[in-house]
């Protein structure tokens, strides 16, 4: 099992992790026991195995063994621009969207979104957890909700390459684009709500640099079309 803890992390090192949802996960639900082992990540890239010297329901006491860095990130950094969804879906997001490696979030609030809001409390329990079960070295950042034209002013400010997804004549498919641009710099892609993005939206993006792409022939689902984009960019 991995955790992520707010500690550093050294060969040698004894850690008391009190995390009451760690302590209770190890000692209540997996049983564990002292000598058992279980990997812990300092959310900044660097883990280590770590046995299990003492564990109660408040408090577990670890020595550290061998660690190093993790070497399962991308090779630049993914932004994902997602207009707000419905709760079960942007959650879904959130998690698959780890799953795959994206390193950042931000909820963008376009011109169809109908909900309008975050549970960030969930959202980012959901993104620990499946960078977690993903063998991730970091917990992606999950920003506060932006205006549609913030988040574009912002995407364009970061010196990224920036991309939109939309279904329109005969643009380019992300994953062709993806095989044929550096994206060193890291790039961010912003897909839009149930509706889709409005033409004017599209118009902005396109007067502000970016690139628009689509994802095949088929309409898909917001957050079917999330994952698709993060899947065609990460590396």
């Amino acid at each position: 099992m991995r955790f992520f803890i707010d500690q550093p992390i050294s060969g040698g090192a004894k850690i008391v992790i009190t995390d009451a949802g760690i302590c209770h996960q190890l000692a209540r639900v997996l049983r564990y026991t002292i000598g058992d082992t279980i990997i812990v990540l300092d959310g900044k890239g660097s883990e280590g195995e770590a046995v299990i010297q003492s564990i109660t329901k408040n408090a577990v006491t670890v020595k550290i063994g061998a660690c190093g860095k993790n070497t399962n990130e991308s090779e630049y950094t993914v932004t994902l621009y997602q207009s707000v969804l419905k709760k079960d879906k942007m959650e879904w997001v959130f998690e698959k969207c780890t799953e795959i490696g994206v390193a950042r979030f931000v909820p963008v609030l376009s011109e169809h979104s109908v909900k309008q809001g975050v549970n960030f409390i969930r959202a980012r329990k959901i993104a620990q957890e499946a960078a977690e079960q993903s063998r991730r070295g970091i917990i992606p950042e999950i920003n506060e909700i932006s205006s549609f034209e913030s988040a574009v002013k912002e995407a364009k400010e970061s010196g990224a390459v920036c991309v939109l997804a939309h279904n329109i004549g005969e643009a380019e498919h992300l994953r062709d684009f993806a095989r044929t641009h550096d994206l060193s710099g890291g790039v961010n892609v912003f897909v839009g709500p149930e509706g889709g993005f409005s033409d004017a939206e599209v118009a902005y993006a396109s007067q502000n640099g970016f690139h628009i792409v689509s994802l095949g022939k088929r309409t898909l689902r917001a957050e079917t079309a999330a994952i698709t984009a993060c899947f065609s960019v990460v590396r």
